[in-house]
Formats: C-alpha cells, sequence, structure tokens
C-alpha cells in the first residue's frame, strides 16, 4: 500500500493512503488507521484538553485517549500530548494547503 506522509514530528507521523481514502497515524511503533471524520475527532478532543490543569500536581500524570471508531486507546503524557497538538495541527494545515493549491491549480487550468 503506498502512502504520503502529511506530517511527522519526533515520534509520531500521519500518511494517507489515497486508494483506501484514510489517514494512518504511526505511534509508539504501532499504526492505527483512520477516516478524516475520525481524525477530526481526535483532534478535537486533543485540541480540548486543558493544558494548564495537566501541569497541577493533583493532575494525574497521563491521559486516557479513546480512539473514534476503533477498539483502541492512548495514554499520553503531558510531554506527548503537546506532541499530538503540534502532528495534528501540522497535519491539517499541510491538508488545507494542499487544498487550497488543488483549487488555485483547477482554477488556471480551466481559465486557458
Amino acid at each position: 500500500m503506498t502512502r504520503e506522509e502529511i506530517f511527522s514530528t519526533k515520534s509520531a507521523s500521519i500518511t494517507q493512503c489515497e486508494r483506501t481514502d484514510s489517514f494512518v497515524l504511526v505511534f509508539d511503533r504501532e499504526e492505527i488507521t483512520f477516516k478524516l471524520c475520525d481524525l477530526f475527532a481526535l483532534r478535537k478532543r486533543i485540541m480540548e484538553m486543558d493544558i494548564m490543569e495537566l501541569f497541577e500536581s493533583t493532575a494525574p500524570d497521563v491521559e486516557v485517549i479513546h480512539l473514534p471508531h476503533c477498539d483502541r486507546f492512548l495514554l499520553l503524557n503531558l510531554r506527548e500530548i503537546l506532541e499530538f497538538r503540534e502532528l495534528l495541527n501540522g497535519t491539517f494545515d499541510t491538508l488545507a494547503l494542499n487544498s487550497a493549491i488543488q483549487k488555485i491549480l483547477r482554477k488556471n487550468v480551466f481559465n486557458f
């Protein structure tokens, strides 16, 4: 299966498979496949986390993140949560940029 890397950080990456129209998260030597709507749901869950609350001494050392439409979950510490924010923001920024480029190319091709 041919996949194109969308974005990566030090310990995680997200690739896209155009043939299956899915995204693959590689984290901690595991691959987890998502549809775009599930990736949006994961991003929403990660971005809603109160980072300042996690800094408090009474906060748990890890957060349990249930993955949408999947029987898996992630145990993330504060550093990993921050890295996931970077990963997901970078992924969606890249996808938005690719979409904008495609619109410009289509517009320019059809105007000739």
